[in-house]
C-alpha cells in the first residue's frame, strides 16, 4: 500500500515539475536604470542602487 503511495506521489511530481514555468534571466543593471528613468524622470536612483537590487534578489 505505501508503496503504491509513494509511486504516485512520485508520479505527482514529475508532474508538477513539468508544469512549472522557467525563470527569466534578469535584465542588465543598466537597462533596469535606464527603464527606471524614463519612467520616472527625477529618480535619484543610480547603477550601484540597481546592481544592489539585483544581487539582492538573485540571492533569494
Amino acid at each position: 500500500m505505501l508503496d503504491r503511495e509513494l509511486k504516485e506521489v512520485r508520479r505527482w511530481g514529475d508532474e508538477i515539475l513539468k508544469s512549472v514555468p522557467t525563470v527569466a534571466p534578469f535584465p542588465q543593471p543598466a537597462d533596469l536604470l535606464n527603464l527606471l528613468k524614463a519612467r520616472r524622470k527625477k529618480s535619484g536612483a543610480n547603477l550601484a542602487y540597481i546592481e544592489a537590487v539585483l544581487e539582492i534578489l538573485e540571492n533569494r
